[in-house]
């Protein structure tokens, strides 16, 4: 795992992430000037400061968002970068985001199809929680229900990896299923 000792600085931030910024509006100065205002009242952590902007982020592509798909996008595009920062950075298991990403993934397949799908689960080997689900399928709406992945009993050093594929259904005939309106 990375080497989490490392003070990072203000610098660092903007030459790591400034192109995710950008995709959000945001710009360098922006950044630099919250910063400086952040850390009076907080800390000058710039670990803490990060995940304090992928929190907001989340909560402003919430309230902002005008439509479902763009919604569950840009989640993932945050969700993406809070894994890899906990995961490679930070180097710790980050089980919860994995399980928001998947999440995410799910509901925009589900809302951008008019299909009828299942779900098929793809662990990794070396997670003894997950083993028995390997290539398993089910009802794309049984899995947004209930998570059918264990993320809670992980047992990989590195913290889950599992992920959904999506299988379309097909009929007798061969003919794919629509979703019944």
């Amino acid at each position: 795992m990375t080497n989490t000792k490392k003070r990072k600085s203000i610098k660092w931030l903007i030459a790591n992430y400034m192109s995710f910024f950008e995709t959000f509006g945001m710009n360098e100065q922006n950044i630099r000037s919250y910063y400086q205002e952040w850390k009076i009242e907080f800390s000058d952590n710039i670990n803490d400061f990060l995940w304090h902007i992928f929190n907001t982020l989340l909560n402003e592509n919430a309230a902002q968002s005008n439509d479902v798909l763009g919604f569950y996008k840009r989640n993932i595009e945050i969700y993406l970068q809070m894994l890899y920062f906990r995961r490679k950075i930070e180097g710790k298991k980050a089980n919860e985001i994995q399980n928001c990403l998947n999440r995410n993934k799910l509901e925009l397949k589900f809302e951008s199809t008019d299909l009828e799908l299942n779900v098929v689960v793809s662990t990794t080997k070396d997670c003894d929680s997950c083993k028995e689900l390997e290539g398993k399928e089910f009802p794309i709406r049984e899995v947004i229900k209930n998570d059918v992945i264990p993320y809670e009993n992980c047992t990989r050093e590195q913290g889950c990896a599992c992920v959904y594929s999506f299988k379309t259904l097909r009929d007798k005939n061969d003919v794919l299923i629509r979703k019944s309106k």
